[in-house]
């Protein structure tokens, strides 16, 4: 059973991610209605800073709940990838391989709190869920090759750019929004994926 203090800061982050899934439907549209330069500026500033706020406060959440409370565990992908979404065209003016280092510490980061944290190579092999050592070792790969790729900063910039796009920041921000909304106000913790 969940103790009420996870349940309340977990509301908090759902609560964070709703607004967060307004502001980018907001910052969707006028990057959909707009060209770039004539995008509000404003939005852009608070889109980006909400953005860095989520993927801060999922990465907060998974060190010190291990991302486990019932509330937060599915919820804590959609938090991510709607920050990197707000955020995307300010990461694009980042090295490349900082971005890259991002998103492969996130995925890591939730497979990782997900599954607990291993404490020698023998427990990682011992893991219980084979899936998820499945999923840490396709992540490691993956981190491989992308950086080992010299056309890294093309294909990360080519998604960095469509996950900038106003279309895909409307999705992605209904999405998150649905998913939060049905967590807080079902207590199903999770939102989403009980219809899948």
């Amino acid at each position: 059973m969940e103790n009420p203090a996870g349940q309340n800061i977990a509301s908090y982050y759902l609560w964070l991610t709703l607004a967060a899934g307004c502001l980018g439907m907001v910052m969707g549209i006028n990057r959909t209605m707009r060209t770039r330069e004539h995008e509000s500026p404003a939005l852009q500033k608070l889109s980006a800073l909400s953005g860095v706020l989520l993927i801060g406060v999922a990465i907060y959440a998974i060190l010190t709940s291990g991302g486990l409370t019932v509330r937060m565990s599915h919820a804590i992908p959609f938090m991510m990838i709607l920050g990197l979404s707000l955020c995307a065209r300010q990461l694009g003016s980042i090295p490349i391989v900082a971005v890259v280092i991002l998103i492969l510490g996130l995925g890591g980061l939730y497979v990782f709190g997900y599954a607990g944290r291993p404490h020698s190579l023998h427990e990682l092999l011992q893991m219980q869920n084979p899936k998820i050592m499945i999923i840490s070792v396709v992540i490691v790969i993956c981190g491989i090759v992308v950086l080992a790729m010299t056309t890294v900063e093309m294909l990360v910039h080519m998604v960095l750019n469509a996950l900038g796009q106003g279309i895909v920041v409307i999705a992605v921000s209904v999405i998150s929004m649905i998913h939060a909304g049905l967590v807080l106000f079902t207590g199903d913790g999770r939102g989403l994926l009980r219809f899948m």
